[in-house]
């Protein structure tokens, strides 16, 4: 297959004399006749001749006819065109063949009837322009060149292959390291007709180069469909600071990134901007939308204002050494209201400002319900109301938790009205209070490695100071089996988070709790302003009574040929006050048989 490209007359100078060139206005028609006719005369005396001075590329042809065109082309054109190189160049990458590797080779004939036909335009306009420049020696013609066989293709395409790069789409996503931005980037096409088309368009014999024509790429997202997204993202990520008084929480933009929602959108005509002239669009276009989510602002402000909230410290007592009290005054506390702060937190999140943003959070100041005047005025009306002591066998890893457990109720102060609740009090993360692995019961078995075994005695004897104490109780369980130290159906078990004692001061006066353990034994004292409340047990009541058999399961907390019944028991408490029933309490106990198992043979 033969591919033909032809060229076309060129070297023109400034003066013309062709309609509409204005040089025919600058000359006097008698000059104007003159050449006219010595255009024909030339014209008639170069007739099947090329004109004088004409060059087909770099070689000379003026005044010879056809054959002697083509017998002047072949000899100095088609020899050492084989030999000359063709060099392909795209940035700093380049390849080079010689034209005989492409098969590419010159139009001896076409450049001939090129160099004939030159200067015999129908317009005497456009003939007079050609004799000037064949007399002036600028006239020359390009000689046609085509390919013959794949191999220029082939080149073309091997060279199309290493510069074609696809694009790749711009992406932003929130990742573990906040919002985490892909940048995007054109790809590049090499335009494969344009490239073949140059190699074909030699100017001369020597060796050659030609510019690889490329083509843009542009990515389905580009720079332009990420800026809105990208810059809601960068304002909202910006560090902030929420101070309330003296106390702050910063947020980075780790954290605020969590804030948003990014999504990829097809965008619609007109979203965006034209590609460029002579670029490559995909199919389709594409562009990211971020928007602030209020329910994860409204979470992340729960967050920051439950960190900036302080609590109002109600009053307190301490005991002197003479035994007599002495007022812990009380704190204000400071409330962040909420509603308030999601609608700063939402105007500045949107905003583009410095490198730190500086949010003032709304709040509010809570004073105690137990203030620093009301424990000054019952003070001196404080005395003892209640008191219980419990006994447990010597044991170190037992003692420790009895005794980290009740040091964290000692003078506390529970205030009129208020519910009081064992594991609020303690706290979480119990481990990290200094509590170690002791028995405790789970999952109706003794167990030695629960973390704070032994706490189940501080409970009860706190539920039985409190009950003696004729206050409200709330809540109150069992243990699964008898423990025989306690009181008979007056034990009070917790296990977090199920099982919890919870009892509320529902008299006018605080409530103080002293405690004191020693190596086998734990007491409770309450100390409050009396209400003459009286409080009166009944017997228990037993019931549904379990024996022990030999086929029960023996439990490893017992020793050997120890052994407890099972059965049901009531207790009730009734509290008077004044002659009138306050309360009245029954409290149930569902036990299980227990023991250790069968005693040694004597």
């Amino acid at each position: 297959m033969a591919i033909l490209v032809r060229g076309e007359r060129k070297l023109r100078g400034p003066l013309r004399l062709g309609a509409p060139g204005p040089g025919l206005f600058l000359l006097p028609g008698l000059v104007l006749a003159v050449l006219s006719l010595g255009a024909v005369v030339l014209d008639a005396a170069y007739m099947g001749r090329a004109l004088p001075g004409l060059r087909v590329g770099d070689v000379e042809v003026g005044a010879l006819d056809e054959a002697g065109i083509r017998a002047r082309l072949q000899r100095e054109i088609a020899a050492p065109w084989s030999l000359a190189r063709v060099t392909a160049r795209s940035g700093e990458r380049s390849w080079t063949a010689t034209n005989a590797d492409l098969g590419i080779e010159p139009d001896v004939a076409g450049a001939a009837s090129a160099a004939l036909a030159f200067g015999r335009d129908r317009t005497l306009g456009a003939r007079i322009d050609a004799w000037l420049d064949a007399l002036t020696g600028r006239a020359a013609v390009p000689f046609a060149m085509r390919a013959e066989g794949e191999s220029a293709r082939l080149w073309v395409s091997g060279i199309a292959a290493a510069v074609d790069r696809p694009a790749a789409d711009g992406e932003i996503r929130l990742g573990a390291r906040g919002v985490e931005v892909t940048e995007p980037m054109a790809g590049t096409l090499v335009d494969r007709d344009a490239l073949f088309a140059r190699l074909l368009a030699a100017p001369r014999l020597a060796d050659r180069e030609v510019a690889v024509p490329v083509r843009s790429r542009i990515p389905a997202v580009d720079r332009a469909g990420m800026a809105d997204a990208l810059a809601l993202a960068s304002a909202t990520t910006t560090p902030i600071e929420v101070s309330a008084g003296d106390r702050g929480v910063a947020a980075d933009a780790v954290t605020l990134a969590t804030l948003l929602r990014i999504e990829r959108v097809q965008a619609r005509p007109g979203e965006l901007p034209a590609v460029p002239t002579g670029a490559v669009a995909p199919t389709a276009r594409y562009r990211y939308v971020a928007r602030v989510d209020d329910a994860r602002v409204r979470a992340w402000v729960e967050a920051v204002a439950a960190a900036l909230d302080r609590r109002a410290k109600p009053a307190g007592y301490s005991v002197r050494p003479d035994g007599s009290l002495a007022v812990i005054p009380s704190t204000d506390g400071v409330r962040i209201d909420r509603e308030a702060l999601v609608m700063v937190a939402l105007d500045r999140l949107a905003r583009s400002e410095d490198a730190v943003k500086i949010i003032t959070a709304p709040m509010v100041t809570e004073r105690p319900a137990f203030t620093t005047e009301h424990a000054q005025r019952y003070m001196a009306s404080m005395v003892p109301v209640a008191a219980f002591a419990t006994s447990f066998p010597v044991d170190l890893a037992r003692y420790t938790n009895i005794r980290v457990g009740a040091s964290l109720f000692h003078d506390v102060v529970v205030p009129p009205g208020e519910l009081s609740s064992f594991w609020a009090t303690l706290g979480p993360d119990i481990a990290a209070k200094g509590l170690v692995p002791a028995g405790a019961i789970v999952d109706g078995r003794s167990d030695d490695s629960v973390v704070g075994g032994g706490l189940c005695q501080v409970s009860t004897t706190l539920f039985n100071a409190v009950a003696r104490a004729g206050l409200e109780i709330v809540e109150r369980h069992a243990h699964v089996y008898l423990i025989e130290r306690y009181p008979l159906g007056l034990d009070a078990a917790v296990f977090h988070p199920s099982q919890d004692l919870r009892w509320r001061n529902d008299t006018p006066y605080p409530v103080l709790i002293r405690t004191s353990v020693t190596l086998t034994s734990v007491r409770f004292d309450l100390i409050s302003v009396p209400t003459g409340r009286t409080v009166v047990f009944g017997d228990a009541v037993e019931k549904n009574a379990v024996p022990v058999t030999p086929d029960l399961k023996p439990d490893p907390g017992h020793a050997p040929g120890y052994s407890v019944p099972g059965r049901d028991v009531w207790r009730t408490r009734t509290v008077y006050e004044g002659g009138t029933v306050l309360h009245k309490d029954t409290f149930f106990s569902h036990y299980a048989p227990v023991w250790g198992g069968p005693a040694p043979a004597q």
